[in-house]
């Protein structure tokens, strides 16, 4: 018997094949080229197309989310309903996509209390610099037996910037 005990030695072709797996998905996560900062975001309407009942301007201070990105995994928890959306950043370039839903949500709209079926909201983004990406939003409330109104929506251009640190 050897002096270290029941201990197998692993051989060095056996160490190298257990290794190089952990080695590459190390530095796969890592090295992504994606700049975009995680962080707190506050995202403001660059151009209002629809808002069938003032959504933007009753929750404006909702209108902020926490962003982490995770390789190419983007992630907000977004204000507005504390929805959580999830996504991920395309093949090519700074362009992302993230969707989020809640279901059975109350909430007031148009001064009066709704129960949402789901509340889906839908972003489109480019990465600007480190601290601001710009896109389209679209934030849908579906209500099929409640008020007819609580069902609306609000499509907008918007930019977001982290703690307002804003690039050029």
């Amino acid at each position: 018997m050897h002096s270290w005990g029941m201990v197998r030695p692993v051989s060095t072709p056996r160490r190298f094949r257990l290794l190089v797996p952990a080695l590459l998905v190390s530095a796969m996560s890592g090295c992504l080229p994606f700049v975009q900062e995680a962080g707190d975001y506050e995202f403001t309407p660059v151009e209002i197309f629809r808002d069938d009942c003032g959504l933007y301007d009753a929750n404006r201070d909702l209108f902020r989310g926490s962003l982490q990105v995770t390789g190419r995994v983007v992630r907000l928890n977004f204000g507005l309903l504390d929805t959580q959306l999830i996504g991920y950043f395309l093949a090519e370039g700074d362009d992302f996509a993230i969707d989020g839903t809640t279901i059975n949500a109350a909430t007031p709209v148009r001064g009066v209390d709704c129960l949402l079926d789901e509340a889906s909201i839908h972003i489109d983004a480019t990465t600007q610099c480190e601290t601001r990406f710009d896109g389209a939003m679209r934030v849908r409330y579906a209500s099929e037996q409640r008020p007819a109104e609580c069902a609306c929506e609000l499509w907008m251009r918007f930019e977001a910037v982290k703690e307002a640190n804003r690039c050029e």
